[in-house]
Order: C-alpha cells, then structure tokens, then sequence
C-alpha cells in the first residue's frame, strides 16, 4: 500500500501548474504565433491530431485561464477539443488516443507533468533552435485524377456514375440531408457531380471505398477538371450526439472527409472559372457584387442556384494560398472586391477576423454580413439557408454599397 500512495500522482493538482508554453518546450514542438483575444489565446494548430493541412493561424483556441486548461479547435469538419492532459496527448511522441489517454498513456502523461512541475530539464522548443540550412521541399500541388499517376486514382474520374440523386432511393439519413436542402435537385447534382454514393453497389465493384455511404462531391480545378472527390457523412450529427452523451471518450465523428495527400487549402471549391465565373452571365454581378467567398459546397452551390456566384473554402478559415487566389480572381473578374460570406456563428465570424486580416493585405475586402449587420436578422445563418427574397435584401445593400 505505501508505494502505491507514492505512486499516485494527482493530475487535478497538477494540470493548474502547467502552461501550454511548458508543456510544448518539454516535448520539444515550436510554437506557432500566439494571439491573445479576449481571455483565449489563439493559434495555428500544431497537435498531431491527423490532420491533412495547415489550419488557419486562429484555429486553436486555448482558455488559459481556466484551471483545466479547456482547448478547442475550429478548424472547419474538425471541433475537436479537451484539456491540457488531451493537449499533451496530441503532443507526446508515440502512438495517441485522439486527446482522450487512458491506460498507460494516461499514467506516463501524468509522469510528464509531475516532471514539468519538479521543474525537470526540458526538451529546447524547436523555435529556439540555430537555423538550419535545408533544401526547399517541393511545392505542394494537386494534380487531376486524369493525370495521376496512380491507377486507381485515374479510374474514379467517373464516381459520380454510381452516385444516386433521388431521395426516395436513398436510406434516410441521406435522404433527410437532401430533402433539407431542396436546391440539391437531381439536375443540380448533375451539373455540379454531387450525389449519395451507395455502401454496396453490388458486384466486386468496391471503388470510391472511403466515400461509400457518404454524400460526395467533385472538386474541380480551374479548368474544370475533377481533383478529388471528398465526402460528407449524413449521419454526423447523430453519431456525433452519441459521442457527446458518451462523455467524448473515443475519436470524434468526422463530419467531411477528404482523400489522404489532397491538399485542400491550395483550392477553392467553385474555382472552375471558364465555366462559372468567367460567364457572360455572372461578369456583371461579380462587378456589382465583388467575388463572394463562402464556407462550404452547400452555400456555394445554394447561391449559385439563386444566379450568384460564389466560392467556397471548405474551411472556415483561409490559408495564404486561398487569399492570393481570391486577390488575382478578384482583381479580374469583381473590379478588385472581396465579399466575405462565411457562416453566422461563433466559429464562422472567428474565421472571418482571420480572413479579413490576410485578405485585407491583398485587395478590398467587405463583410456581407454579421450577426449584428441587418438587424442581427441573419445571426446564426449559413448562406446555403438564404431564399430568394431574403437574398434580394442583402444584394440592394451590397449594390448599394458600391
């Protein structure tokens, strides 16, 4: 019994003691730029939490006053979120438990911050390390499944063949998402390569094998070609109802998922410009209107639906990339104007801070909406819940607004 009383450490005592900055010099992970906003410290996200791409550089926030220590990312499909032992989680070499240790784990990161609390050596942060002379890595890019290199890739140019459009042949979970949002009709999702791809089309056929029971989207380039093809669960918010009430304990319920070594933040979606934007139809709103810039593929689509155009960052956050993109679109097609679109909601207005400091600094950039603009009118909104007559308000005080 003694040495198992001297074995105990009490986290709840601990865990007060320790700081983010501490905890990331002990494994020996830079940094990224801190952001103080409010009683939050804001940040690009630098856990080892699987993800496929840079986040924006206010994805992560840290409440670093609060004993625990309570983090959450608003990185667009991911929500993740705990407290500093979760953090450490995400931060110690070795295999994670998605920000949930138990067993062992839990045990040696309880031993990691009794270390840090005694005061022990810590690992150098790699920010304070002398530069090292390296060669460029190559330049991320995407290439079209066309011209892939692989195999199977070059064959699901074609995916959407087997995608299933009409709601009365889907299960319900599908069917509830599509008859929620009546602008996805079956001619819709034709011409933008949308539709419910089946678990089980019978046969051997097991291509588009992530995707299967989800509803799948075609991502085009600038020419019009298909890139990728990336998924959105119809059952996210159930499953991720259960997750909540089962006390968060296993990996988070992934809402969006996109193929391994796509990456996402070098696009975006609607950006096949000789088809859309480039149209004698739209070259008039885009002047009256600037080039709008919205979350995801469903407001993208809806507004488009409504004959306005609009892309879509499938984030809620931009990336350097996205916003030289939008500048030099901008400058040729809306007169040099960016109309911020995102989300009305906490994390929809954070990304929008983000994106008006980066876009800011490259053309003329203005909000559409708020949850406060128009009388608060539109708070909580997503621009693909936007009807016609509701859409006719906001574009006379856009026009408006020159």
């Amino acid at each position: 019994m003694p040495e198992k009383t001297r074995a105990f450490i009490n986290v709840d005592e601990l865990v007060p003691q320790v700081t983010v900055e501490q905890v990331a010099a002990y494994y020996g992970v830079p940094l990224p730029e801190l952001k103080r906003i409010g009683e939050e410290t804001r940040m690009r996200c630098f856990l080892n939490c699987g993800k496929t791409q840079e986040t924006g550089d206010r994805a992560l926030a840290i409440q670093e006053g609060h004993p625990a220590r309570q983090w959450q990312c608003h990185q667009y499909g991911c929500g993740k979120n705990g407290n500093l032992v979760g953090l450490m989680d995400l931060l110690k070499p070795g295999e994670n438990m998605v920000g949930r240790p138990r067993g062992d784990r839990f045990k040696q990161i309880a031993a990691d911050l009794k270390a840090i609390v005694d005061g022990l050596p810590l690992v150098e942060p790699l920010r304070a390390a002398p530069a090292v002379a390296a060669s460029s890595p190559p330049p991320k890019r995407n290439v079209p499944l066309a011209a892939s290199d692989n195999e199977r890739a070059r064959g699901l140019i074609d995916l959407d063949a087997k995608f299933i459009t009409d709601p009365t042949m889907m299960p319900p979970a599908a069917a509830s998402y599509f008859r929620r949002r009546p602008f996805l009709s079956p001619e819709v999702c034709k011409s933008w390569r949308v539709g419910y791809l089946p678990r089980d089309v019978g046969g051997e056929d097991k291509s588009g094998g992530t995707m299967r029971g989800k509803i799948v989207y075609g991502y085009k380039d600038d020419e019009g070609n298909v890139l990728t093809w990336f998924g959105r669960d119809p059952e996210f918010e159930e499953k991720r109802h259960r997750w909540e009430a089962a006390g968060r304990i296993d990996r988070e319920p992934e809402k969006f998922h996109f193929v391994k070594g796509f990456h996402r933040g070098l696009e975006l979606f609607g950006q096949n410009g000789r088809e859309r934007l480039a149209t004698s139809g739209y070259r008039e709103k885009l002047k009256q209107l600037g080039l709008i810039v919205v979350e995801g593929p469903n407001d993208v689509i809806a507004l488009d639906c409504l004959g306005i155009p609009a892309v879509g960052l499938c984030s809620n956050t931009i990336t350097d990339e996205q916003a030289d993109k939008l500048a030099v679109w901008a400058q040729k097609f809306a007169g040099g104007v960016i109309t911020l679109m995102l989300d009305c909601d906490a994390e929809g207005e954070n990304g929008a801070k983000q994106a008006l400091w980066k876009l800011a600094q490259r053309s003329r950039v203005r909000l559409a909406w708020s949850n406060e603009m128009h009388g608060g009118a539109f708070k909580g909104r997503q621009p693909e819940s936007i009807s016609a007559d509701e859409w006719a308000c906001l574009d006379k005080v856009l026009k408006s607004r020159g």
